[in-house]
């Protein structure tokens, strides 16, 4: 099964992963409402379950009120990829230092969930991996076993994190590989 973007968010906070204020919306009204209750700036993220939407201009920021009409007028009723944008997630616009990805998925080779970290952020990331391998980590888990802090920050220390960002980091990477094996995921990522 296939997760929107705010389902997702709600799993991830019920493990312990902070993630950005944000509501479900799907009239102007209530995207409205939703962007003064969070305050600008706020992010417009079409809700479909589709690779790419940044890409496709389904994600998009929105400083004032007026460019948030704008963007629900655009989105809300359109198709990204074929599918239909009937909700909005209306979420606040968080201020990025550095873009870090951070996944679980199976290894279908191996059989085993993998963890994969890479400091160049999640767009793309398989082509980040094809350009710059170094800025890719792996680590294997046996089913059924944990993920412990220590493995998690062996990980993020070969991606060049360091210090409060690493001990953060890891954390966040415990608590998805947490959600990853309660959900019984075949992918998890942020």
């Amino acid at each position: 099964m296939r997760l929107h973007e705010y389902e997702a968010a709600d799993i991830f906070e019920q493990a312990g992963v902070r993630t950005a204020n944000r509501r479900l919306v799907a009239t102007p009204a209530e995207a409205i409402q939703a962007a003064e209750e969070i305050g600008f700036p706020v992010m417009v993220k079409a809700q479909v379950l589709v690779g790419g939407r940044g890409k496709a201009g389904g994600i998009a920021a929105a400083e004032t009120a007026d460019e948030l009409k704008r963007l629900i007028d655009q989105l809300l009723g359109s198709e990204i990829k074929g599918l239909p944008v009937n909700k909005l997630l209306i979420s606040e616009k968080v201020s990025i230092a550095q873009e870090i990805y951070l996944g679980i998925t199976i290894d279908s080779y191996q059989g085993q969930p993998v963890i994969v970290a890479s400091s160049k952020g999640g767009i793309d990331i398989e082509k980040a991996a094809a350009a710059s391998p170094e800025s890719i980590a792996k680590l294997h888990i046996n089913p059924g076993e944990l993920l412990y802090p220590y493995q998690a920050r062996q990980v993020l220390q070969q991606i060049g994190l360091k210090d409060r960002q690493l001990l953060g980091c890891a954390d966040i990477l415990v608590r998805l590989y947490q959600a990853f094996t309660e959900n019984d995921a075949i992918i998890a990522e942020i």
